[in-house]
């Protein structure tokens, strides 16, 4: 008797015109048209360095099976066919991705039904108390009884699309009768060596909306692949699958303002006088002028920032079209996950959600799609804070309304049974207020981090404390290690909220251990502790004083500690070094994107501040340019500043400076480089091999140091 196949191997077919690389071809013929560049090619050849190009790539899915060894972080336990698999104790904090469950046994139960899939199907934020996998275990056993059926839990939160698909075929070995796929919002574009000649063509000839067009339709591509191999894989096993579509926090989630990033020919100017144009549109309410305007705007930019679909979701909203409404902040989502190198969030995308409804036409797959359950939910409404706890994370009751369907779904295809979801959610379970307000608690947490405002974070700080009072306790140890200088480990409150941890899993704020200026969590903090704690805030602004201040020592501006601390989304002026997320947050120095750029630092009422600025402008044509540095507001400074490193000083008055966080504002010369020259530079660099920032820079700081002007000694 033939064995099965230990593993299946599927061609990545691709539709992208080869068309496009003519030019690219054409350029690296005359570059190479030297007899020095000849000799160099031809010896990189003989040396095996230069061949025949990557073809379209293969994969290879692994067919889980008796002989299966591992499957994510659990381990086989000996040879035997039904041998149990158990958590491998050396992956460390890879754990803190999985389901701790610490042994996935045989399977005893009639059915089993595996759950894979990225962060929102691992329950972040609820996990380990609350989850996917309990939620639709809870369902399904009400309906089958406690033998009738298991659910394994498979869901690693940060998983990529190759990994989903490793999974899917891994998973085979646990004998599983139906797999749902929870997964979508981690499938962003990535550049590898193959795409190179494609996007440094495309790159040349229409800007960024040019290079977002290839990567959106390889992005698609693997999408469609993973769906038709998924069942070429389970289909002659007759497990069956499950698609669940994920959805975005369309009502809640602001991205942060953005230039649009390198455009074709002068296209960039013309594009930022149109924003400005429809700003001031905006403000005076004359909507059919700033619709106009932005129309125009996408024209030009393709898609590619938030910024102009953001002013037509102002436009019809003021209307009252609700469907536009939608249609154009789905178009704000989709706008900014084209970046291969910096990602705001994790995130759908519309094409995307509609390839994965495609699958419910395939023989032995089905779909649960949640953005129209949810808009049920919603009574035709946006999904917000009460579907979501961030961007795309789940709240209990969302994540309770996706089960309920998935549910009805397993039924179906076990017992043929109809059995709706209205009537599973008689056993679906709920977390306990406790549990719901320390996730509310880590809720305003992330929000705070991913640059949301104030009334968002106040909202979840608020819920955390109405349904869990005791988190004040936590909420002010927090804010106690982020404000210190003091070292994590060495931080007094940060051993206090580890032996809080032990009862009340807090591995959320105890992971990454990133210290931060954290001035708008604080406040809100400061805010809802006010009646409780009425000392609360002159105890945090003493400490920002002893902690950040002048005179603790100077304070360089530029370290993530004090660059996170950009205010709110509607600020401009990101910085390379804003982000952690940002491949750019491990540069030496700081890159803005727009013609300003801010940061904050702590200062005390009456005392002067001293600035030093070393800084350039890359982009700059002339010998010299004027830069304006402003502190709260009030102009201190205007220096000249030049295309390489130039040093400048500025002394910040008594008058200017107020008690706690103040606000530096530099202000950059008018770009004079043309775009098209920055975008054949970012070209040419990026066939070197370095991933670029796709934006103009307006200037680079590679430090921005505060200190006492009475202790320059210090500095």
């Amino acid at each position: 008797m033939k064995s099965p196949p230990e593993h299946l191997l599927f061609e990545e077919e691709s539709s992208i015109d080869s068309e496009w690389l003519k030019d690219f071809a054409a350029r690296a013929a005359r570059s190479a048209d030297t007899p020095e560049a000849r000799r160099a090619i031809r010896n990189l050849y003989l040396a095996g360095f230069v061949g025949e190009a990557a073809g379209p790539g293969q994969s290879r899915i692994e067919i889980g099976g008796a002989g299966t060894r591992d499957i994510g972080v659990w381990r086989k336990a000996g040879a035997a066919a039904n041998a149990p698999f158990v958590r491998r104790p050396e992956l460390g904090e890879e754990w803190f991705y999985w389901s701790s469950t610490e042994t996935i046994p045989p399977k005893k139960a009639r059915w089993r039904v595996v759950l894979v899939g990225e962060s929102v199907a691992r329950g972040f934020l609820y996990d380990p108390d609350f989850n996917p996998a309990m939620a639709l275990e809870a369902m399904l056993k009400a309906q089958l009884g406690e033998r009738g059926i298991d659910v394994i839990d498979l869901a690693k939160s940060n998983q990529t699309q190759r990994e989903l698909k490793s999974m899917i075929g891994q998973c085979l070995a646990l004998r599983p009768d139906v797999i749902v796929a929870f997964a979508g919002n981690n499938w962003r574009p990535q550049l590898g060596e193959r795409d190179i000649p494609f996007v440094e063509n495309l790159l040349r000839t229409d800007g960024v909306p040019g290079m977002k067009a290839y990567l959106d339709v390889r992005r698609e591509e693997a999408a469609r692949h993973l769906v038709r191999q998924a069942s070429s894989v389970l289909g002659p096993r007759n497990v069956k699958l499950i698609w669940v579509v994920p959805e975005f926090n369309l009502q809640d989630w602001t991205d942060p303002v953005s230039c649009a990033p390198l455009l074709g020919g002068g296209d960039n100017r013309v594009w930022r006088d149109l924003a400005q144009s429809a700003r001031q549109a905006l403000q005076a309410r004359d909507f059919a002028l700033a619709e106009t305007l932005a129309t125009r705007m996408m024209e030009l930019d393709g898609g590619t920032t938030s910024v102009s679909p953001r002013i037509l979701v102002e436009c019809h909203r003021a209307k009252g079209d609700a469907v536009a409404t939608r249609r154009f902040l789905e178009m704000c989502r989709d706008a900014e996950g084209w970046n291969p190198g910096f990602s705001y969030s994790p995130r759908i995308s519309t094409a995307l959600q509609d390839i994965l409804r495609e699958a419910a036409a395939i023989p032995g797959q089905a779909v649960v799609d949640l953005p129209r359950i949810l808009e049920e939910q919603q009574g035709g409404g946006l999904p917000g804070r009460q579907m979501f706890l961030d961007y795309c994370h789940l709240s209990a009751t969302a994540t309770n309304a996706a089960m309920t369907a998935v549910g009805s779904k397993v039924l179906a295809l076990l017992t043929g049974r109809e059995v709706s979801p209205q009537k599973l959610a008689a056993g679906a379970i709920s977390p306990p207020a406790k549990i719901e307000g320390k996730v509310s608690f880590f809720a305003a947490v992330h929000n705070a981090h991913f640059y949301q405002g104030a009334e968002v974070v106040r909202y979840w700080c608020a819920r955390a404390l109405e349904l869990w009072p005791e988190c004040e306790r936590i909420m002010t140890r927090y804010i106690d290690i982020q404000t210190r200088r003091t070292p994590f480990l060495a931080c007094k409150s940060a051993f206090e909220l580890a032996e809080i941890d032990r009862r009340e899993r807090l591995q959320y704020l105890l992971r990454g251990r990133v210290q931060r200026l954290d001035p708008m969590l604080a406040n809100v903090i400061a805010d809802c502790l006010a009646g409780a704690r009425p000392a609360f805030r002159k105890w945090l602004a003493d400490l920002q004083i002893a902690e950040h201040s002048v005179k603790s020592g100077a304070k360089e501006l530029t370290d993530f500690c004090y660059a996170s601390a950009i205010p709110t989304p509607s600020e401009r002026g990101w910085t390379s070094k804003s982000f952690l997320n940002n491949y750019g947050s491990r540069a030496v120095f700081a890159s803005a994107f727009d013609e300003c750029s801010k940061f904050p630092f702590v200062g005390e009422a009456g005392q002067p501040v001293k600035l030093k600025l070393c800084c350039r402008v890359p982009g700059l044509a002339e010998p010299d340019a004027t830069l304006k540095i402003e502190v709260n507001g009030r102009l201190v400074a205007q220096v000249s500043v030049q295309k390489a490193w130039s040093a400048h000083e500025a002394l910040v008055p008594g008058d200017c400076v107020l008690d706690g966080v103040n606000e530096i504002a530099v202000t950059w010369p008018p770009q004079t480089e043309s775009y098209q020259d920055a975008l054949r530079q970012t070209s040419d660099l990026l066939l070197e091999g370095q991933l670029q920032y796709f934006r103009y820079v307006f200037g680079e700081i590679h430090s921005l140091v505060v200190f006492d002007p009475a202790r320059p000694s210090q500095h």
